[in-house]
């Protein structure tokens, strides 16, 4: 295919800019070469390394302090002029690295063969060796500097601190071998010649904008001293959240100084060190080429897992001049010596994010069936991010086309799409269900129904009062917590899982038996990465027996007693910022930290269920299809023992297994009357059937 003429005459003006520079070198070259075959038995060059017998004599008798290939050669080389390199592509990469024109002219040398196979050609017959097809460090220095003492120095100060090498501007082809040829970067090679890609980076992804993701003031503040090119600024560091907004931010900002981004994740960084290290040059190299801005994803990880590695990228970054995002979670990483700034992503509202849910749907899918009140309860439950409001708006229209090819877009579709884009991995500290029970399965008293109410009305309406005023009145406690207390059976867990059923999302049950550690600290690191998980998952965060986590500390007796007060101030300070809703669950009220106590939102009393509840819960513990026999009287079974809600679950269930296991047709007394008293004695108490 042809390419368009714009294409085609950068390349074309790229090309000339450098081809004064091959020229130079060229005849360099040839004059070298022109030099060896006046002398054809000295393919090798070593004519200058030796001297007269009767010099060695005169040397060995008064040394002059230096081998006589180090005096001024036989040939004196004259200075070619050196063509002005102050625009164009070339002095690009020159300013951008800051190389010198030694460094330049080694770059070019290592782009000839690159250019013109026969170089190599060339290369290999001036090296007397035909496998060094491109040139070496030590050839290039000996066309380059004629004089043998600028050669050592230079050979020593390149090897160590030249961008050619300590960023991979040109490669050596073999590194293990001596000597090793040098061949350019193939990203420099493909800029220089006018190639207008970026290369793909392991580890890394170049990212692209969205538009009017954040407000612009808080975007010009987070880029503040970015606008000059090639020159040192603060480290940002960028308090991540689950969403990636804080990536979709510095994105952003990198953007409105006319800046490409360049993630570089360094959780997947290969395991050896030394390819982690070839990865992370690579990074900088390209991000310095394209005036870039990098940003260091999960670096928490590797500053646990490698440090060494960590604190190499951590000296790299010292000498790198163009702007750095550091994406961190709750606690704060510094790297190297570079001042650090640390920025706080805002608060999005719900009213922007339900805004941007309205376009998009009303510019993607004008023939959607969502109400406005319906985009506002999605925007309020799930809070979706920018960067993934297009995909996942694709994979609702995916679960409508499942539905019925002619089935319009509904709530229940987004609502599958970006629930599950929410889901979060706790990994061993909590456990995903997924709702299935709603409130025509709880039986509990007109009260406490009407407190589980109230519980879902601060949860539906939070937003809007926030948004009236209410958030400057409260400050950071917007958070909505919940405390159901009360026997075991009573329906505590039950009543967590209705919520969250009410309110579409799963029910994220803690699990603490992984989350408390004997050891300090560690109980509330578990803690800080259930709630910044949980804080994106949109699911109801439930601690079920909170006693054994936020029970009462009354006496500090050791460093432990003094931590465990410390994680029940971090909680009481996460459940007051938290966007979701907590609940606990415990049978011991009595049993939790007073000044907890009072400082959480609701405190549900779940009573032991009395006579009429009772009838009710045995009226619907019956499936359809089990059969029960016509003498059996909800009525009579509520009277026949004071039990819980859990307890007449189990008792229906084993009556059940035994009419089946008996070959009965349907559930007798009998049936009952046994499973009764095996569920009594379970819990301490005896009891015996009447006839």
């Amino acid at each position: 295919m042809k390419e368009p003429p714009s294409v085609a005459g950068t390349r074309a003006a790229a090309t000339l800019d450098i081809l004064p520079h091959i020229e130079r070198l060229d005849l360099l070259l040839q004059r070298q070469l022109h030099w060896q075959g006046q002398d054809p038995d000295d393919r090798l060059g070593l004519r200058e390394l030796f001297v007269s017998s009767d010099e060695v004599d005169a040397r060995l008798s008064a040394p002059r302090g230096q081998p006589a290939w180090l005096d001024e050669p036989v040939n004196p080389v004259i200075e070619e002029p050196i063509p002005a390199c102050s625009c164009g592509r070339l002095a690009d990469v020159v300013t951008c690295y800051g190389l010198g024109s030694l460094e330049r002219d080694l770059l070019l040398l290592s782009l000839m063969p690159q250019i013109d196979e026969r170089y190599g050609a060339l290369f290999a017959f001036w090296q007397a060796n035909d496998a060094l097809r491109w040139p070496t460090l030590g050839s290039g220095l000996r066309l380059l500097c004629p004089n043998g003492r600028t050669r050592v120095v230079e050979q020593a100060r390149l090897s160590a601190h030249s961008p050619l090498f300590t960023l991979a501007l040109v490669k050596q082809k073999a590194p293990d071998e001596i000597p090793a040829e040098l061949c350019i970067a193939p990203s420099i090679y493909h800029y220089l010649l006018g190639v207008d890609t970026r290369a793909t980076v392991p580890c890394a992804d170049w990212l692209t904008p969205v538009d009017k993701a954040y407000d612009a003031q808080w975007i010009a503040t987070l880029a503040a001293g970015w606008h000059a090119p090639n020159t040192v600024s603060p480290i940002v560091l960028l308090h991540d959240d689950a969403n990636g907004d804080a990536l979709t931010a510095a994105t952003a900002a990198a953007a409105s100084t006319q800046r490409l981004a360049l993630r570089l994740n360094l959780a997947t960084l290969p395991e050896n060190d030394e390819d982690a290290r070839t990865t992370i040059i690579a990074a900088l190299r390209e991000v310095r080429l394209h005036n870039a801005c990098l940003i260091l994803d999960a670096l928490p990880m590797l500053r646990t897992t490698r440090k060494g590695i960590a604190a190499e990228l951590g000296t790299r970054l010292d000498s790198h001049p163009g702007p750095v995002v550091i994406l961190g979670g709750t606690h704060i990483d510094w790297l190297g010596t570079r001042p650090h700034v640390v920025h706080q992503l805002p608060e999005r509202s719900v009213d922007k994010i339900r805004e941007w849910l309205q376009t998009a749907l009303n510019t993607t899918y004008p023939h959607h069936g969502l109400a406005a009140s319906e985009v506002t309860s999605l925007a309020q439950r799930y809070r979706p991010s920018p960067p993934a409001l297009e995909t996942t708006l694709c994979e609702a229209d995916l679960y409508r086309q499942q539905r019925g090819t002619d089935a319009r877009l509904e709530r229940v579709d987004l609502a599958r799409a970006f629930g599950l884009r929410a889901q979060r991995d706790f990994g061993d500290l909590a456990q995903r269900k997924t709702p299935t029970r709603t409130f025509d399965d709880l039986i509990l008293t007109d009260d406490v129904q009407q407190q589980l109410h109230e519980v879902l009305a601060a949860i539906s309406q939070r937003e809007m009062l926030l948004a009236q005023g209410f958030a400057r009145k409260l400050g950071n406690a917007t958070g909505i917590s919940a405390l159901f207390y009360g026997d075991s059976g009573t329906g505590k867990s039950m009543a967590a899982e209705v919520i969250a059923n009410a309110l579409g999302v799963d029910l994220i049950r803690v699990d603490l038996s992984t989350v408390v550690d004997k050891y300090i600290g560690e109980t509330e690191k578990r803690l800080a990465r259930i709630f910044d998980l949980a804080a994106h998952d949109a699911g109801v965060l439930f601690f079920d027996e909170a006693d054994a986590l936020f029970g009462k500390r009354t006496e500090t007796k050791d460093a432990h007693d003094r931590y465990a007060n410390i994680e029940v101030s971090y909680l009481l300070q996460r459940l007051e910022s938290y966007p979701g809703l907590v609940i606990l669950a415990t049978n011991h009220r009595a049993r939790l930290d007073d000044a907890f106590t009072r400082r959480l939102t609701f405190i549900v009393r779940f009573t032991f269920p009395q006579l009429p509840e009772r009838e009710k819960m045995w009226r619907a513990i019956w499936p359809d299809a089990v059969r029960v026999a016509d003498n059996i009287d909800a009525q009579q079974l509520a009277a026949r023992a004071e039990i819980t809600g859990g307890n007449i679950r189990n008792i229906a269930l084993l009556a059940a297994w035994l009419a089946a296991d008996a070959g009965a047709s349907q559930i007798e007394w009998s049936h009952i009357d046994r499973a009764l008293q095996r569920e009594l004695a379970k819990i301490g108490r005896t009891w015996t059937p009447t006839k």
